[in-house]
Order: structure tokens, then C-alpha cells, then sequence
């Protein structure tokens, strides 16, 4: 028994020294090998770390040290800022406190964050054109992607400090649909087409000589569920939402998918939602003013760029054959009213109202891009060429040239009518199909009728004899429009009417 006891004794503070080991550090997986860094720019590198844990973070170009820096873990975490670096790779990136973490093949360029539901998340081999895509492939070499965080909405239910995700390689000989994990390599037909064409357009831009990551991030989710805690409560709108289940809970995917990857720097984000909260247009304009506010918010910047698509023309979806619907039969009940009322339509005068009084913000329409019968339409590439219009102008501050169709910038009471002075204009406006159509004016009580519309310079004028007294004037304001006004730059105008209801 004697024995037994000091045995105890002996054993016991050797266990008690195993039960304390200290712990590895670790960082987010988002700092991975393959990762793509933005470029000029101070770059935070965080983690955790028992406390008082000493961590130093390095880059290296071979045997050369571009950037170090050095802290103390507090409270289990620590974070580091390395020194801003120039677009180049491949490169190494330590970790290195009790434990070493080496990533290599690391690149610094551009790197944007991509959001949304199915039509963000859709995979190349689901649009138009996947094949010519893939084939061509190889002649962009340094394009990356990551695909970041839960996306089954039953699992972005809760606030996360770690995201599972790893950067991809396009394996381009490979147009087999699936991601291998097994290999850690995107094959590319699994590759979110938005965010691969984006991505493209800016390598092709940047003449290839800047390597460009895509951080996408996607769940079948609702505008006020990427809006942070805080925002939601300072909204009169959106607070009454708070608390409330799927899918009309907020700020779930910003917990779970937002927040831990904050502050990984990127040059701006490209948003494409809005099908879910199709017929509550009031939500939705709260909810994207207050998802922008409170994303600059945890990034630490005022003027991060948003490009955000507007949606497309739509009737009401009966491809489910084609495609996995995002909604239960109520959401897709939203859109099968009277075509002015479509639910759509009050989203597109959202974004377009979002895009015009929010700072840094640019809109991508693509009202001509849409399947009448189809809530996934297959035109992802035009979408994406669309989007970098915007990007060239809102992130790059790019001029002299045109990023996007007609917007609406001036009315003017005529004779029976209105005259619309746009901007955008380009080399002209002109009517595609040779008659401008899709125009209305409407009177004090609602009733609206088609109108006459021809163009004069960058105006145009509408008029009918059909109402006495016009006291509105409204374009393309239905589920599936006739879109037929254009700049001589083949991009569409946007939706609009005036005045816009308070």
C-alpha cells in the first residue's frame, strides 16, 4: 500500500504538467498554403496562443526577409501587422512560437470578397460557356480562389473563431465537376463562375503580371443575416427581425462566416443577393445599407468598395429540373404577382438606390441577362465583365471610359410627360431593336399606361396622350421587362422611376 501511495505521489505532478501542456499556435484558414495576400496594403496576421506565449511572423523570398513582426499572446490571442508588400511570389510565410507553421507558395496581389446566395455560388459548369472557360484556363495562371465558412443554412447557425475553407489551384487539365479536397485543388468546374470570370477580367486587366485571389463566401441566405449584431439593433427596420428563425434571422451568417474573416485584407467585396428577400424591398434597402456599414465597420474602413448586381429579369421559376430551388414555396411565392408588382422589382430599386447614395458603391445591371423561367440564369460571364466595369471605376479610380449603362440622373416636366437626362450615356444612347420600349407614365391614383419615348441627345423624352395629367414616369418596371435602352457600349440602363416614394 506503501508503495502504491508513492508511487501516486511520483506520478501525480507528472500528470498534472501533461494535463498543462501549453497549446500550438494556430491561425485561421484563411492563412493557408496557396493563399493570396493583398498588396500594398499593412497585412494582419492573427491567431491564438497561450498567454505570453511569444509569436514572431515572417515572410521570406527564399532566403530573403520582406517582412517580420513580433508580439505577445494576451487573453489566448494575438495579431501581428506586417509591413505592406508589392504583388509578387511565391513566397513563404512562418508562424513561429512554441510550435513553427510554414505556408509556401504564397502570393501578393489583389484579392476581392465575393457574397450571396446561388447566383454567387453558382459553378462554372453550370453557365453558358463552361467549356471555352476551362479550355482557356491555363493562360491565367496565378488566379486563386477560397471558398470560406458554412453555406448550409442550417449550419450557419452560430458565432465561429474559425472558418473551414483552403486556397485552390485551378487544375485546369480536369474539367471534372467536384471539389477534391483530398488534394486541396479546385478542379475547375466547381469554381464560382462570378467570381472566376471577376477575376479573370482583372488578371487580363493587370497584364498578368498580378496574381489575383478570390475569397467567396455563400449561403442560401437573406440580406439581414450578413448585417453585424450592432447594425441590426440601430435600424428601426431590422431590429424587429432580430431574434426571429429561419430565414428571416439576422446577422447568423455574419457571425459565422463574417467576423472571423475580418480584418483579412482585400481591395473590395462583390455583393449578389437579393432573391430571398424579393417582395420586402423596404428590408432589403435597410439591410444592404446596414450589411455595407457594418462590413467598412469590421474592416476598418470608410470607403471599402461594394459592387453589388442588381437583379435580372425574372418571371417565375419552373427549371426545377435544371437546378435546386434556394426557397420554399412562400419565398417563391413572392413572386408570382402582377408583373409591375413582381418581387424583384422593388430589390432593383434598392440597389439602385443604394448604389446612389452610398459612397464607393457600384451597380452592375444586368436586366437583359435574366430567363424568364429560370431564377439561375446561365449569362455569369457578362455579369462578371459588368461587375470589373464597376471595380476599374469604384476600386481603381479609373476614368475615361464608360462603366455601366444609362442611370437616370435628371427629370424635367414636358408636355404630357417627362424628359429624363442620363449619365452614362457613352457614345449615345440608342434603342435596341430600333424602338424604345418598356416606358410608362403613371397619374396621381396609379394608373399607368405605355408611353412614346424617343431619344435627344443624352435625354430621353416621354410622353402620352392616354393620361391627362402624368405625375410619374417609369422604365422596364416589371418581373421579365422590355429592356430596350442601351448606351452605344452595348450596356442596358437601369430600371428606375421618379419620383421615388419616401
Amino acid at each position: 500500500m506503501r508503495c502504491e501511495l508513492l508511487l501516486i505521489a511520483l506520478v501525480a505532478p507528472v500528470l498534472l504538467v501533461l494535463s498543462a501542456a501549453r497549446a500550438e499556435v494556430s491561425v485561421p484558414a484563411i492563412f493557408s498554403e496557396n493563399m493570396v495576400l493583398q498588396r500594398d496594403v499593412p497585412l494582419p496576421v492573427w491567431g491564438w496562443a497561450d498567454d505570453g506565449e511569444k509569436v514572431k511572423v515572417v515572410v521570406w523570398d527564399r532566403a530573403k526577409e520582406l517582412a517580420k513582426a513580433e508580439t505577445v499572446a494576451q487573453n489566448g490571442q494575438w495579431r501581428v501587422t506586417l509591413d505592406p508588400l508589392p504583388a509578387g511570389g511565391r513566397y513563404s510565410l512562418l508562424v513561429e512560437g512554441s510550435n513553427r507553421l510554414l505556408f509556401t507558395n504564397v502570393l501578393v496581389g489583389e484579392v476581392w470578397i465575393t457574397c450571396g446566395q446561388s447566383n454567387m455560388i453558382m459553378p462554372l459548369n453550370d453557365t453558358a460557356e463552361p467549356e471555352k472557360a476551362i479550355a482557356e484556363g491555363h493562360k491565367y495562371p496565378r488566379i486563386r480562389h477560397i471558398q470560406i465558412g458554412a453555406r448550409d443554412t442550417h449550419e450557419v447557425t452560430e458565432p465561429r473563431a474559425q472558418l473551414g475553407a483552403f486556397w485552390g489551384l485551378p487544375k485546369w487539365e480536369d474539367a471534372t465537376y467536384h471539389l477534391d479536397r483530398s488534394s486541396k485543388t479546385d478542379v475547375p468546374g466547381s469554381v464560382a463562375a462570378v467570381s472566376y470570370y471577376f477575376a479573370r477580367e482583372l488578371y487580363k486587366h493587370l497584364d498578368g503580371n498580378v496574381p489575383v485571389g478570390m475569397v467567396d463566401v455563400g449561403a442560401i441566405l437573406p440580406v439581414q443575416t450578413w448585417v453585424a449584431p450592432d447594425a441590426v439593433a440601430a435600424d428601426a427596420v431590422l431590429a424587429p427581425l432580430a431574434g426571429k428563425g429561419y430565414p428571416n434571422a439576422t446577422s447568423r451568417g455574419y457571425l459565422a462566416n463574417i467576423a472571423p474573416l475580418a480584418p483579412f485584407p482585400a481591395r473590395g467585396v462583390i455583393y449578389y443577393q437579393g432573391e430571398m428577400n424579393a417582395g420586402n424591398a423596404e428590408i432589403y434597402r435597410h439591410g444592404l445599407r446596414a450589411l455595407i456599414q457594418s462590413w467598412r465597420k469590421a474592416w476598418n474602413r470608410e470607403d471599402l468598395p461594394f459592387l453589388v448586381v442588381q437583379l435580372p429579369g425574372f418571371i417565375k421559376h419552373e427549371k426545377a429540373e435544371k437546378h435546386a430551388l434556394d426557397m420554399d414555396a412562400n419565398a417563391l411565392a413572392q413572386f408570382h404577382r402582377d408583373s409591375a408588382n413582381h418581387g424583384f422589382v422593388g430589390i432593383r430599386e434598392a440597389q439602385l438606390q443604394i448604389a446612389r447614395s452610398v459612397p464607393h458603391v457600384g451597380l452592375a445591371v444586368t436586366i437583359d441577362l435574366g430567363d424568364p423561367y429560370d431564377i439561375h440564369p446561365a449569362r455569369k460571364r457578362e455579369v462578371a465583365e459588368r461587375l470589373f466595369l464597376q471595380a476599374r471605376q469604384v476600386a481603381y479610380g479609373e476614368k475615361g471610359f464608360v462603366p455601366g449603362g444609362p442611370i437616370p440622373v435628371k427629370y424635367e416636366r414636358v408636355p404630357n410627360g417627362f424628359a429624363v437626362t442620363f449619365d452614362n450615356v457613352g457614345e449615345g444612347l440608342v434603342a435596341r431593336g430600333g424602338k424604345l420600349q418598356g416606358f410608362e407614365l403613371c397619374d396621381a391614383e396609379g394608373k399607368c399606361a405605355s408611353a412614346d419615348a424617343r431619344i435627344e441627345g443624352s435625354k430621353v423624352i416621354v410622353t402620352s396622350d392616354k393620361l391627362p395629367a402624368p405625375a410619374t414616369v417609369r422604365y422596364a418596371w416589371a418581373g421579365y421587362p422590355q429592356a430596350t435602352l442601351y448606351n452605344q457600349e452595348g450596356l442596358p440602363a437601369t430600371p428606375f422611376r421618379w419620383p421615388i416614394p419616401e
